[in-house]
């Protein structure tokens, strides 16, 4: 993977979350203002379903187009899809990354079936992601990535502290694939011209 790939995200299949959520993502912000440089972008929250791989040659916007009415055929009938989001956890890919800090979601055999299911059906299309697929999923809603590292044991303390949050129940059924520019919506049939929202 060279630097460029390092430093973007990749292609990635996810659930938008809701509107009415918004504002509990910001209040979730405001509690983590202190142990937190800054946060993701609350209008593109979203739950990733899986990686799809970094731009190349057999990965870019229009080949992702082609996948929309297959991923579409595979993801419908979990959709709408209803979550459980209950307090915050935290993460580190590596030791020379800052920790990620996400609201957890519970366990969910319908959102794990999904997920197993757009693995399968295109291995050997989409790059595979060990840390983040098949028994490492990990279904959860970032809200930073960027963290205070001598700040541990106050992160520490107010995650602790969140597992007392009433669980919040999410209906999630706008899938979308994001790309670093556009936001693509998973539909059954390709209609031209397909409307596509810039990320932010």
């Amino acid at each position: 993977m060279n630097q460029d790939n390092q430093k973007s995200l990749p292609y990635t299949l996810a659930f938008r979350v809701p509107l009415d959520l918004r504002r509990f993502i910001a209040a979730c912000n405001r509690k983590l203002s202190e142990v937190c440089r800054s946060f993701e972008p609350i209008e593109t929250a979203h739950v990733t379903i899986k990686f799809l791989g970094h731009s190349s040659n057999h990965l870019n916007e229009e080949t992702v187009i082609g996948y929309l009415p297959e991923i579409h055929r595979i993801a419908w009938k979990y959709m709408p899809l209803n979550i459980y989001l209950r307090g915050f956890s935290t993460f580190q890919y590596d030791a020379g990354r800052s920790a990620v800090v996400f609201l957890k979601v519970l366990p969910n055999v319908q959102l794990a079936l999904l997920h197993r299911e757009i693995c399968e059906k295109f291995a050997g299309v989409f790059d595979i992601f060990p840390h983040a697929e098949q028994e490492n999923f990990e279904p959860h809603l970032t809200l930073s990535k960027d963290v205070f590292s001598e700040k541990s044991q106050q992160i520490a303390r107010i995650v602790a502290r969140s597992h007392k949050m009433a669980k919040r129940m999410v209906k999630l059924n706008d899938l979308v694939v994001m790309t670093p520019s556009r936001l693509f919506p998973v539909v059954s049939e390709i209609s031209s011209p397909l409307i596509c929202p810039p990320v932010r």
